[in-house]
């Protein structure tokens, strides 16, 4: 049964088929299919087959595996073990060196699969579809075509369309599997020594050879650890596939030398076969295969006879225990044939040397107290493999296999170095990503996000804040939040931060504002900045981190507009005489014009809001030298983003104002689809100068119900109803640069005062020294109206905003 592009096709014209592949090679070969979308087909394939809804043929055994192996976090695990987080991303593998590298797809790989293992090939493509490669299968004669079907049923679970073109099952005859690998990258073979031979002088020059050959696994057991239940179990292992998979053990190696202890155990190992074998249907051996199980047999037992051998041989239905008392060893003919050996642990090296290269796994059964030299070892003596006895054939998702992690071997490592001058502040080469698939969704309000349940992968939770006095908690999982600060330190790299000069003290202190200090700490930990993490000051007293940023040399500081303005206002003298403070990083907000002005005079060079995002929706932009404050680059790499008219769920024309969506691409804990975080804002067309590819958007004002003051998101509405009162809030700067909240109130001001106090958010800034609140008695004749319309609007914000790029410019 052939399949090509997503066909199925009982027989083809090689040649014609050979020449339709040939030409699409170019084409696929530029555009690797992306792991997420093989992923993702795998998952509705194992959904398909766990609801039995695919006629495949399978056994009720294979279709439980293929479901396992099929998991989406299992395949994840796989690629991230094997191969490491955002693989194939070609980024800097270090901030402080303009070289990058990735993990690419090796291209066409051609498999060659044996006949004793019925889902092998099914995996082995899905495998190299990790990878990104294009995959031409010849299976096994005895495949019937049950390959063919799986890949079809795979390729009909991808809803991109893609998946198809990387997958060609071409069932030829042995002497055209050379035309196969003309153009081949790489060949991966499964086989006997001989076959092996066979089909690698068939490969042209430069083709990676991945080979799969014949290993042996064994047993090693200590005397004192030979419980029933561990020679039972032991047993299962001999009978579950007949000693025909390469893990399956061939001899039971003793340490001990002591014939009576081997003759106890031999004895006992077929006391298990007789109260374990029948459990398990037997595969019959062939006339050829059988007959080798006689005279080795035979043998074994006239050496016994007349050389004087010690040893015995236990038979019984279809298996058998071969002692042999002497350390030399050979295959087992298999077929429940079990080879027990003397081998004290001291000689396990010298016994295993002829056999080290085609060692695997050993199941070990030894008390604990033995476990650590016995693995060392075996290790030490080409052992690849160490399991329990019960769970040899089991395996783990991105286990190594013979020594090596299968997807390093389908795959290149590729490196790129630069000149220092070009692209300085670029992260990564990588392409922009496609949009998501977020049609038809709706728009997820603020309220909805917190109601939702948190996913159980969540293991690192943040206070987000809260519309009542109950904080929410946002979830993420520590692969979420790897992958969120590391876009978030390619940002602040763009942004100006330089790791190999810069010495940053981190001032995003605990608090409510906990999720911002272990974030930055993280930011900076992954971009290996020298890095000083700084605590909340003692009664506002900033004099000791002002000394410490003399001593140490300390040349950036992190935090929020209102912390550093309260550092640069009390330390000022210090600072200034210092004057090696040269960049400031803020967290997403703007400083006051005398915040500023402040910080210039004492030598700061570069003050740049850096950082744009929320704890619950992780970073959605970062700054760059090129632009003024309040423009960002979007971080494409794990958001989405949508801008929307005001009143409308439609997306702007051009560079219209409207509502700010993010869909996260990389967030297990909790859904963030479409969430509508509360800002306005708008796009911001043309290439950037600083040669950044990302979309941009300039940051306006928050929209709807909430506004961000003094560092918390306050509901003015909420305020209003404290009150109880007529009310018009202002928004400006107290004069010493802090925010500040001024209340026009129609009623007594102290306890107006008292009552917006109860407002937890509000309170939790004002007792932080972020925010001054103010409270005046005014009529509600005198607030303020807007001119054009003649409303009094609750808010006025009167707190610098960021000029436009155009002014900047």
């Amino acid at each position: 049964m052939f399949l090509i592009n997503g066909q199925l096709h009982p027989g083809l014209s090689l040649d014609s088929t050979l020449d339709t592949l040939h030409q699409a090679l170019p084409r696929l070969l530029m555009t690797p299919i992306d792991s997420d979308t093989v992923v993702a087909a795998a998952a509705r394939f194992a959904e398909q087959l766990q609801a039995d809804e695919l006629d495949v043929g399978l056994e009720e055994e294979q279709r439980l595996g293929l479901i396992d192996f099929c998991q989406p976090g299992h395949l994840t695990d796989k690629l991230e073990r094997e191969l490491g987080v955002q693989a194939r991303s070609l980024r800097r593998i270090d901030y402080r060196q303009p070289r990058f590298e990735s993990w690419h797809p090796l291209g066409l790989v051609v498999h060659i699969t044996p006949g004793n293992a019925p889902m092998l090939a099914f995996c082995a493509v899905l495998e190299s579809l990790l990878a990104g490669n294009i995959n031409w299968l010849r299976p096994s004669s005895s495949d019937q075509g049950q390959t063919a079907r799986l890949l079809h049923a795979l390729t009909q679970c991808d809803s991109s369309g893609r998946l198809a073109d990387f997958i060609a099952v071409l069932p030829v005859d042995t002497a055209h599997i050379g035309r196969l690998c003309i153009r081949a990258d790489g060949v991966a073979a499964w086989g006997g020594e001989t076959a092996l031979k066979a089909i690698r002088q068939q490969l042209p020059g430069g083709c990676r050879w991945i080979d799969w050959g014949h290993r042996i696994s064994f047993a090693y057991l200590s005397p004192e650890a030979a419980q029933q239940s561990a020679l039972d179990t032991l047993v299962d292992e001999v009978c579950r596939l007949d000693q025909q998979a390469c893990s399956s053990p061939q001899w039971v190696l003793v340490d001990s030398d002591d014939p009576a202890v081997l003759r106890d155990l031999g004895s006992r190992l077929a006391e298990a076969f007789e109260r374990r074998h029948a459990q398990w249907p037997a595969l019959l051996p062939t006339a050829q295969e059988a007959s080798e199980i006689t005279t080795r047999s035979a043998m074994a037992k006239l050496e016994q006879c007349f050389a004087g051998h010690t040893g015995e041989v236990w038979a019984g239905a279809g298996w058998r225990v071969i002692w042999e008392h002497h350390r030399t060893l050979a295959p087992s003919p298999l077929f429940r044939t079990l080879v027990l050996k003397p081998v004290p642990q001291p000689l396990i090296a010298e016994t295993l040397l002829p056999w080290r290269t085609v060692l695997q796994s050993c199941a070990l059964i030894c008390p604990p107290a033995q476990t650590p030299a016995l693995v060392r070892s075996l290790i030490n003596a080409g052992v690849t493999r160490i399991a329990p006895a019960g769970s040899i054939h089991a395996g783990y998702a991105g286990e190594p296999h013979d020594g090596v992690y299968a997807l390093t071997r389908l795959s290149r490592r590729l490196s790129v170095s630069l000149s220092a001058d070009v692209l300085s502040r670029h992260a990564s080469l990588d392409a922009l990503p496609a949009a998501p698939d977020i049609a038809g969704l709706a728009i997820m309000h603020k309220t909805a996000f917190q109601a939702q349940p948190i996913d159980r992968s969540a293991q690192l939770y943040f206070r987000s804040g809260g519309s009542s006095g109950t904080p929410a908690l946002a979830g993420f999982s520590y692969r979420d939040f790897d992958r969120q600060m590391r876009a978030a330190a390619d940002g602040l790299f763009a942004a100006g931060l330089d790791p190999s000069q810069d010495r940053v003290m981190n001032l995003f202190y605990g608090g409510n504002l906990y999720g911002g200090f272990s974030s930055f700490s993280w930011i900076l930990q992954q971009m290996g900045a020298t890095h000083f993490p700084m605590g909340a000051p003692h009664d506002d007293d900033f004099s000791e981190i002002a000394q410490m940023i003399v001593q140490q040399q300390v040349s950036v500081l992190i935090g929020m507009p209102s912390t550093l303005h309260r550092l640069f206002l009390s330390e000022q003298t210090t600072l200034r005489g210092y004057a090696g403070i040269r960049k400031v990083f803020l967290g997403g907000e703007h400083p006051g014009l005398a915040s500023r002005q402040l910080m210039e005079s004492c030598g700061v060079s570069t003050i740049r809001s850096a950082i744009y995002g929320s704890v619950d929706a992780g970073p959605f932009g970062h700054a760059c030298a090129a632009t003024s404050d309040g423009i960002f680059h979007l971080m494409c790499d794990t958001q989405h983003l949508e801008i929307v008219d005001l009143e409308q769920d439609m997306p702007v024309r051009n560079d219209e104002v409207g509502r700010l969506l993010f869909t996260s691409r990389a967030r297990q804990g909790q859904s963030v689809r479409r969430y509508e975080v509360g800002d306005t804002g708008r796009w911001v067309t043309g290439p950037c100068p600083c040669g950044l590819s990302s979309p941009r958007f300039q940051l306006l004002e928050r929209h709807g119900q909430w506004l961000r003051i003094g560092t918390e998101f306050i509901s003015p509405s909420q305020l209003a109803q404290y009150a109880g009162v007529p009310v018009q809030i202002v928004l400006d700067h107290a004069a010493n640069g802090v925010e500040r909240l001024l209340v026009h109130a129609e009623a007594d001001a102290d306890h107006v005062h008292q009552q917006l106090l109860c407002d937890t958010a509000l309170k939790n800034a004002v007792d932080a020294a972020l925010l001054v609140l103010e409270v005046n008695t005014c009529t509600a004749t005198r607030f303020e109206r807007n001119k054009h319309s003649g409303k009094m609007p609750l808010v006025i914000d009167r707190r610098q905003r960021p000029i436009t790029e155009k002014e900047f410019q």
